[in-house]
């Protein structure tokens, strides 16, 4: 499905829908868009969404935002959804102030992916 970059961020940024789950429990978050950051190098979910599902730490990390300063966090393994495709035992960050999914390329990279610039439309082309 084609989806119309989100004209509210300047320049405009692609978005895709995305759920985060854990199989074993069965339980899997609402329908969320998140911020499509070929840069990011993980795929970063606000904890509240890891909490509704009840993921657990898997395990910690330390991350390097782009002004250079290095923090630790908590690393969750969960299945992410993503236009409708399963990507099961995703490690993600989870963020303990931000309220917006950012979808790196731990997860990109399992996808290919069309980023229509001049269209302002992203879309899942296969995986």
């Amino acid at each position: 499905m084609k989806r119309n970059y989100n004209e509210d961020y300047y320049p405009p940024a692609p978005f895709l829908q995305v759920r985060f789950g854990v199989a074993d429990s069965g339980l899997y978050t609402d329908a969320l868009l998140g911020m499509v950051d070929t840069g990011a190098d993980a795929t970063i979910v606000p904890l509240e969404y890891l909490d509704q599902i009840e993921a657990s730490v898997e395990g910690f990390s330390n991350i390097r935002s782009h002004w250079g300063e290095s923090t630790q966090v908590n690393l969750y393994a969960v299945d992410v959804i993503i236009e409708g495709i399963t990507l099961p035992g995703i490690l993600v960050v989870g963020d303990e102030i931000g309220q917006e999914v950012v979808i790196g390329r731990n997860v990109l990279n399992c996808v290919r992916l069309l980023l229509d610039g001049l269209k302002r439309q992203s879309q899942i082309v296969g995986y």
